[in-house]
Order: structure tokens, then sequence, then C-alpha cells
């Protein structure tokens, strides 16, 4: 197995030497680290300039004009010359191991799922582990890795044509949905062997998170069309899981435009559904939607409390 280690940047200055030394310090050394500039304004350059010069031969600079970070990781996976592909955002590391943790998984699979460390905004570590051995659930629930966690075959993810540059969010996930439907097969890795930075949202806009949970919408809704066109049956859990993530996504978008979300709920959601009582879902709140349906349960809860935001 050799692997390609692609790294997107832009305006990552003081981030990237982190994350380059992370790929240097691999029990399994990789093939090649390509690292694609896009666009970057500040000191990000020089830093690859400066990785180059230590490791020649290793590490290659590309530089574009800033495109986003799928148009970075494509131009990446064209330049690639290893059967395997490692992409590593800027500001994340690998550990040690990670490599050489996955290297025996790569054999009998396309993608291998890796579990890994957040680090959230106010330093707190979490785990997130996969939902083993149950893809489209995985995939369905946000279980599946994530982009540095994940090790990626070349070839599987140029056949499904690689990542989306139209999109801002629900990235690797997307690219996961397309090479989930071609068949590409999935191993699954429990060691944490990547440690993912979390940064805060406070620069992201409003618009921009509803936009978020739009793409959020639509990717699940193109999942469902899909189970529901392949075998409706075997795949019942999954699309109840996706009416149950596409109610409380909802509801937050239900805070932009209650109109839009009930037009979208009565569009979406398979009828019949109640949703579950959970971390924010109370008894209550079903006791509502009952009663009265999504619109009047989300018009009641508005009046009563005198917000626009989601009540449980």
């Amino acid at each position: 197995m050799n692997v390609s280690v692609i790294i997107p940047c832009f305006n990552v200055a003081g981030l990237l030497p982190k994350a380059l030394d992370s790929v240097r310090r691999q029990s399994r050394p990789p093939l090649e680290v390509v690292v694609v500039d896009d666009g970057s304004t500040d000191g990000t350059w020089a830093v690859i300039e400066a990785a180059k010069a230590d490791g020649p031969g290793l590490v290659r600079g590309i530089r574009q004009e800033n495109k986003g970070a799928c148009a970075a990781r494509n131009t990446g996976l064209r330049n690639a010359s290893g059967e395997w592909v490692q992409f590593l955002d800027a500001d994340d590391e690998l550990f040690p191991d990670k490599l050489a943790f996955q290297a025996p998984f790569t054999e009998q699979a396309d993608i291998v799922v890796g579990d890994y460390e957040q680090v959230m905004p106010d330093g707190l570590l979490l785990t997130v582990e996969a939902l083993y051995d149950r893809p489209w659930m995985a995939l369905v629930k946000t279980r599946m890795g994530t982009t540095s966690a994940n090790l990626w075959r070349r070839s599987a993810v140029e056949a499904a044509g690689g990542w989306d540059e139209e999109l801002a969010s629900s990235q690797d996930y997307e690219l996961l949905f397309r090479m989930l439907k071609r068949g590409h097969r999935v191993a699954w890795d429990r060691h944490v062997a990547t440690r993912v930075l979390k940064r805060a949202s406070g620069s992201i806009s409003r618009t921009d998170e509803r936009a978020n949970w739009e793409r959020y919408v639509d990717l699940r809704k193109a999942m469902k069309d899909h189970l529901l066109a392949q075998d409706p049956a075997a795949h019942a859990d999954e699309i109840a899981a996706i009416d149950q993530y596409l109610f409380m996504a909802l509801r937050i978008l239900a805070t932009y435009d209650l109109d839009a979300a009930v037009a979208e709920f009565r569009r979406s959601i398979s009828p019949g559904f109640v949703p579950q009582v959970g971390r924010a879902i109370t008894e209550r709140y079903v006791l509502l939607y009952n009663l009265l349906g999504f619109a009047g349960a989300e018009k009641a809860l508005r009046l009563r409390k005198g917000s626009s935001h989601p009540a449980s």
C-alpha cells in the first residue's frame, strides 16, 4: 500500500506546520505529500516552501487561485500518484501510527473509516466513534468518520467523481454517499488516530448557518430517495432515522422561515411520522405535535415562549 497525503490550505500559516509535522512522524511513511495552496494571502506558501526544503522529494507544493477546499482536494487528487489518499485538513493532525493502523484494512476496502478525537472550541476533547458495520446508518447519522480520519482509495474517489466543488458544507458525507451508491467497500478502523480541530463558529453568519442546514436536508433527502428506490423494507431502519434527522433539521430551519420549513416537512417526511423523544425533543413537544402537527406545534411554542428558536 502506498499513500499520497493531500493537504488543502488557505491562510493557515500558523496551523500548517503542526499538520505537516504529524505526517513526518508517521511510523509508516507516505509516498508523498501534496500541499495545495488555495490562494492564501498570509505566509502559507512560505511554510510550504520551507517544508519542501526540509523534505526534498517528499513534499510538493501547488499554488492555485482561491476556489475552495474541495477544489484544492481535487487538484491534489489529480497530482497524486499513490494508490491510497490521506486527505488532511491543515488544522488537523495524524497520530504517529495512523497510516500503519489502517494499512491492514486496505486489501478488502475502498474506504477505511476511522474514529477520531475532536477538539472543541473551548478545548474539550471528544472521541467520535463510527457506527461500525452499518455503512448506510453510519452515513445517515454522520457516524462514518470524517475527511482526515478516513483513508480513501484514489481510484474509488475518482470513479465517484471526486469532491463536489460547489458545496460549502457536508462535503465528505456527500462524497461518501456517492461512493456507497456505487457499491464501494467499507472497512472500519476502531483506533483513534486523528485529531480534528473544530473551529469556533463566531465568524459564520446566520445566512451561512441556514445554508449549511439546507444542504444537510438536501443530502438526507437524497439518501432517503436512494434507499426507497433500492429496497425500502431492507432499509426501513435507515429511512426512519432519516425522517428523525430531517425533522430535527427542519425545526432549526423553521427559526429562519417557518412556512418554508413546513412546506419542506410535507414534501420530505414520511406520512404518519411521529418524532422520537430525545435530547432535543421532549414528551411535551411530541404531545403538541400529535395534537397540532408540525406547523401547529412550532407556532404554539413560539407563542408560549415568545421566541423564534426551537423549543423542546
